[in-house]
């Protein structure tokens, strides 16, 4: 990994190693070709054998961890039977480091090959809060997502450069920052290869990933978008108590499309 790289992820990523209680979670490790990551697994009724047949994949935001998760959206997908594993990437929890983007494609690819191994016969769905939205997106664009859920997804080339560039001193980093996300990770063009139906979450007022960032993702998806927009909520706000019965139809939009899709092609 090359200095610049370095400044980047240590700009983007905000990784923790310091021990969180996962509740009734149960941990999984997950094999990557240069390490060990980790996913978080909720079940119904917190029995892992009870009978399923979705899987929702969620990749927390630059500062999370997985073992603070649950199985939200789920709880509104009446016709879905859902289990739910959530992503420490490397260099996060338990995971092996260092933290990178240059780690998570293999971490994708590597998580959702043990998905399919281990759920052969499920529904996989994808969720991404804000830098979650990437590994979400990635994935959507490349296998057989049977929806897709999106909390602010940020563009990170275009965010990157407009924080830095107000500064004549930081032009030229920002471009290099810039380049050190993997290509591959584009949201914008991972959108245009995504197909699945999609809710965006959308805070109104986010002070991090302000809307008109978000739109540029949101208006390159190819397929089935719904978006809500939270009023006045900021990046971390929790949904506004006017807005619940609408968050929670728009939700169960999701869980009737995710329930009637057919993906219609497998990309490698």
């Amino acid at each position: 990994m090359n200095l610049r790289q370095k400044i980047a992820d240590r700009l983007i990523l905000q990784a923790s190693t310091n021990r969180v209680d996962a509740g009734d979670l149960t941990r999984q490790a997950i094999e990557t070709p240069s390490g060990k990551a980790e996913a978080w697994a909720a079940f119904p009724e917190n029995d892992p054998t009870a009978p399923t047949n979705t899987l929702l994949l969620k990749f927390p935001g630059t500062g999370g961890r997985a073992e603070r998760s649950s199985s939200h959206p789920s709880e509104f997908w009446n016709d879905l039977k859902c289990a739910s594993w959530t992503i420490n990437h490397r260099g996060y929890g338990q995971s092996d480091g260092p933290p990178s983007l240059q780690n998570f494609v293999e971490t994708c690819e590597s998580v959702w090959a043990k998905a399919e191994q281990l759920f052969p016969d499920h529904r996989i769905v994808l969720y991404g809060n804000s830098l979650g939205c990437l590994s979400a997106l990635y994935l959507s664009s490349r296998h057989r997502a049977f929806g897709l859920y999106l909390r602010n997804p940020p563009p990170l080339a275009e965010l990157i450069s407009k924080r830095l560039r107000y500064n004549w001193w930081n032009f030229g980093m920002a471009r290099l920052i810039a380049k050190q996300i993997p290509g591959c990770l584009n949201p914008q063009k991972n959108a245009q290869q995504s197909h699945c139906p999609t809710l965006l979450v959308q805070s109104e007022c986010d002070g991090l990933v302000p809307p008109r960032f978000q739109n540029l993702i949101a208006d390159s998806y190819a397929g089935e978008l719904k978006k809500v927009v939270l009023k006045a909520a900021d990046h971390g706000s929790p949904v506004p108590e006017q807005q619940v019965e609408e968050y929670i139809k728009a939700v169960q939009w999701l869980g009737e499309r995710i329930a009637a899709y057919q993906p219609h092609s497998t990309k490698s």
